[in-house]
């Protein structure tokens, strides 16, 4: 199970691909959910994310780093960057930034594309394997999940792992996480996460009928290239606190943040 199987709400988050599925039976999670993450190279980062009606936080901190992150209010129309090394916030417009980005669709709609690239992507396609119940089941932030057993290929290479599934509980419950993203952006988004829900087979099919990942690992080739626990899942209405940059943080123009005159 490739990590982005395990922690793509991170990878996907900030990197503006955050896992937005919107599946036809799922509930929009409302609440906080908390999760730490182990890397390859014995890296730990905690994240914590908020989410509400229109509304999303999500805070990631490596141990021994500041942390940072983002807010999205929807209704308000801004999304906000939080930086922790200079404990600063940023908010931008995300009309504006839906405007950029249907600028940038409509310029790639124009490029032309490599055949041989294209034809390579469709013959590898994605992730093949069988997900298998163990009969094992584990607690996980006070939650009792059910831990199944990963194995399959990726790009040549061997994965394996587990992943301890709870239905209603845990990260992407349902097929999504909560994050909130509305528009074009949003639109991208969701179908980003289709395509990986997909592609991840059995699991995808499970996170899409209701389930959440509460606990994983994931190994290649032998070799073990992550794990994930959540710490803490509270469904729920969260303080309008959380969907706000901390107190004694500082607002930087957009120039500011990337490093130019004000």
């Amino acid at each position: 199970m490739r990590r982005h199987v395990l922690v793509g709400a991170v990878a996907l988050g900030l990197a503006g691909s955050g896992f937005l599925p919107r599946a036809a039976a799922a509930q929009r999670f409302q609440g906080m959910i908390r999760f730490t993450i182990h890397d390859e190279d014995g890296k730990t980062t905690e994240v914590t994310q908020f989410a509400a009606p229109g509304r999303s936080s999500f805070m990631a901190m490596e141990q021994g780093k500041a942390g940072g992150g983002m807010i999205v209010d929807s209704s308000a129309g801004t999304m906000t960057f939080v930086n922790g090394e200079d404990k600063s916030y940023t908010v931008l417009n995300l009309a504006m930034m839906q405007g950029m980005m249907q600028g940038m669709a409509g310029m790639m709609k124009n490029m032309p594309h490599d055949q041989n690239d294209a034809a390579g992507e469709g013959a590898r396609g994605g992730p093949k394997g069988t997900l298998t119940a163990t009969g094992r089941s584990e607690v996980v932030a006070g939650i009792r999940c059910q831990v199944y057993a990963y194995d399959g290929t990726d790009e040549g290479k061997h994965e394996t792992g587990e992943v301890c599934l709870a239905k209603g509980a845990g990260m992407m419950v349902g097929g999504e996480t909560p994050q909130v993203m509305p528009g074009l952006m949003g639109q991208r988004m969701r179908e980003t996460m289709q395509q990986r829900l997909a592609e991840w087979g059995p699991l995808g099919g499970m996170l899409a009928q209701g389930y959440g990942i509460l606990k994983g690992t994931n190994y290649e080739n032998g070799k073990l290239k992550g794990s994930m626990e959540v710490t803490a899942f509270q469904p729920g209405a969260p303080p309008a606190s959380a969907f706000q940059p901390p107190a004694g943080y500082k607002a930087k123009s957009m120039s500011q943040m990337m490093g130019g005159p004000h």
